[in-house]
């Protein structure tokens, strides 16, 4: 029986192949294992160079630059944005994730040759002058101390660069919840769905929102058990 932190490569690596085999993504660092303590796994991408410590005030732009030239990604999308998987456990539990969503921040590349993209209806976004890039990261921390109730919910979502900005989600997001969120919400169209056939998910991770966090605006993640 699979573990689950290689339940997690399989999955992060799954999905990065259909990315690569559906044209949506053009680089790739496959997820991997490094043993951290006797039960204790990191799981993460290949190429795990980048920033260190960023100053607080560091532009994103600088940001995406600096992480892009040193490949710290699990894939590279097609029009430049980057998607990072990063996963901690121990004694086969979860304790920690990083899963990002870094897009491009200078679009004018794509949106000054048009024709290169809106070959592929999922590019029709992109190429629009009004759109705006906006980073997206889901964190799960559930280490003691970390949580401290709606200012900083053990599962949240970030949207921007906004610190303090964290929107309850309630349970970890598994690699593939993570890669069909982001082929719906940023490679969609009107009218269909990207054609992308991600794997059959393999996991889910334990319930973590609280009453109060539910009774905010937050993020639902779907279970194996719920309909369609």
């Amino acid at each position: 029986m699979l573990t689950e932190h290689r339940r997690v490569i399989r999955e992060i690596n799954g999905a990065i192949a259909a990315l690569i085999r559906s044209g949506l993504a053009d680089d790739q660092n496959p997820a991997y294992e490094s043993q951290v303590g006797a039960s204790d796994y990191l799981v993460r991408y290949s190429s795990p160079g980048g920033l260190g410590l960023v100053p607080r005030n560091t532009p994103y732009s600088d940001i995406y630059r600096e992480l892009r030239r040193a490949r710290s990604f699990n894939a590279l999308m097609l029009d430049g944005a980057m998607l990072q998987m990063e996963y901690e456990f121990r004694e086969r539990r979860l304790v920690r994730h990083r899963l990002a969503f870094l897009p491009s921040p200078d679009l004018l590349e794509y949106q000054n040759n048009p024709e290169i993209y809106m070959q592929e209806r999922m590019y029709a976004d992109v190429v629009e002058k009004g759109v705006v890039t906006v980073p997206c990261r889901f964190d799960y921390d559930s280490r003691d101390g970390v949580a401290v109730g709606l200012d900083h919910p053990v599962s949240h979502l970030t949207l921007g660069q906004y610190s303090e900005c964290r929107i309850p989600v309630s349970a970890g997001v598994t690699p593939h919840a993570f890669v069909d969120f982001v082929l719906r919400s940023f490679y969609n169209t009107a009218s269909s769905v990207v054609d992308v056939r991600l794997p059959k998910p393999l996991m889910r991770f334990e319930i973590c929102i609280t009453a109060a966090e539910r009774r905010t605006i937050h993020v639902g993640i779907p279970t194996h058990t719920e309909s369609t």
